[in-house]
């Protein structure tokens, strides 16, 4: 009975600790996706386009995300 309880709980310490690691993994990648994604779109925005489309698809879904350059005015809107 003892050999039991001791084998379920290191079972339990292995099973907690891989949740952790695993966990720990997702947030790195997610965080290291999320810069790299910042700065593609920088350098898409400080290019010379007028409008940027981005289609993203990944674990969390499908989004399409539209950035506006500056637009150019005329000199009667302008006044």
């Amino acid at each position: 009975m003892v050999l039991g309880l001791v084998a379920g709980v290191a079972i339990g310490l292995v099973r907690a600790y891989l949740r952790h690691r695993t966990r720990v993994q997702a947030e790195r990648e997610l965080s290291a996706r999320t810069a790299t994604r910042a700065a593609g779109l920088i350098s898409l925005v400080n290019g010379r386009h007028e409008n940027i489309k981005v289609d993203e698809r990944d674990r969390d879904g499908h989004r399409v995300v539209e950035l506006r350059g500056p637009q150019r005015t005329s000199d009667k809107e302008a006044a």
